[in-house]
């Protein structure tokens, strides 16, 4: 059996990512490939031999009828096009973040329970083995109920965000397509900056490792030179008592590594989690558990979301990233915008 999957985007991330994963595939068929820019659209059907290319994504899914679709277009096309995707049935691996607005992302959980379409949303942390590890010792109690966490995600993006791809083309390898200088730097295209390019990342990682919901945020924002937020402080309460902090900027220049730190304190121990140098750590009752060093290809697994959908949409495993989650990174990242805007403590869950 063969998963017919279509690609609706074929910027940077698609043509570097998503599609070298559908090709590693023998039991998945790139069925299609949709932009809206005959260009990137041509330049990524020619490289990987698709010979069905459409600049109209409701045409080719009404041609193609895939079992899978993957969504990598700018943020705010992401509600339309994936209701769209899951009006037609197929299952849905979409780019992060899930909606802009809780709404949207509230009503995409609810389309794709009522189609009984899988929904996941492309965050690879999630497939990361310390991370499915730790995520089971906090979940099976051995630290305690938690009370306290530390996130820090400094990332490489801050030219992105001024609108210019290319000082990061050796950095980042723009393999076909590179992005458009307006995907991360326009505040109608990117719903933000950092918080939606990143932080969506590190909130959506410690809901699912943690369990915790999120009650109250508090923020402060700064965009410096940009027109998009470059970097971002959050204060968090948490249902049950926790209270933590998270703090991301996109100001790490190319030439050095990115930081990407979890730090988790239960009642009865804790657990340090370092992504991008493949470390990780449980100090618990009886001593200090030390985690075998991740090779670098499992620290952020690129291709495991896409291996994820197509697994799906054959009948096999279950969803690792599910929207539910996205939703929560959703509300997590408009509350920490409202929050610096209005200088308030917010509720995430309320929006």
């Amino acid at each position: 059996m063969t998963a017919r999957i279509a690609v609706i985007g074929c910027g940077w991330w698609s043509t570097y990512a998503h599609l070298p994963a559908l090709a590693e595939r023998s039991d998945a068929q790139i069925a299609a490939v949709a932009d809206t820019d005959p260009e990137r659209l041509a330049a990524a059907a020619k490289a990987f031999g698709v010979p069905a290319a459409f600049t109209d994504t409701a045409r080719m899914l009404d041609e193609v009828e895939p079992d899978g679709v993957v969504i990598a277009v700018p943020h705010a096309a992401h509600h339309p096009v994936a209701r769209l995707a899951l009006e037609h049935g197929a299952h849905v691996l979409l780019e992060k973040p899930m909606t802009i607005e809780p709404a949207h992302a509230r009503e995409l959980v609810a389309l794709a329970r009522d189609r009984g379409a899988e929904l996941l949303i492309d965050y690879p942390w999630h497939y990361n083995p310390h991370v499915l590890a730790l995520r089971d010792t906090i979940a099976n109690g051995t630290i305690g109920p938690v009370e306290h966490v530390s996130v820090l995600y400094a990332s490489t993006v801050r030219e992105l965000y001024r609108g210019d791809p290319e000082p990061y083309r050796q950095v980042f390898g723009y393999t076909v397509n590179a992005p458009d200088s307006r995907t991360y730097s326009d505040p109608a295209l990117a719903g933000g900056g950092q918080g939606q390019t990143q932080v969506t990342h590190a909130a959506a990682l410690l809901l699912w490792l943690t369990g915790l919901r999120p009650r109250g945020i508090a923020a402060f924002r700064a965009d410096f030179e940009l027109d998009v937020d470059l970097a971002d402080s959050i204060a968090i309460r948490f249902d049950g008592g926790a209270i933590g902090t998270m703090s991301s900027t996109g100001a790490v220049l190319p030439v050095h590594e990115e930081i990407a730190r979890l730090e988790i304190f239960g009642r009865d121990g804790h657990v340090l989690l370092d992504v991008n140098a493949g470390t990780a750590a449980v100090h618990h009752g009886e001593g200090l558990t030390e985690l075998p060093r991740l090779p670098a290809v499992e620290r952020n697994p690129e291709h495991a979301p896409v291996h994820n959908l197509v697994d799906l949409a054959l009948g096999r495993g279950r969803n690792g990233s599910p929207a539910e989650i996205g939703l929560g990174a959703v509300q997590f990242v408009a509350a920490m915008y409202r929050s610096a805007r209005e200088s308030t403590i917010v509720d995430p869950t309320r929006l």
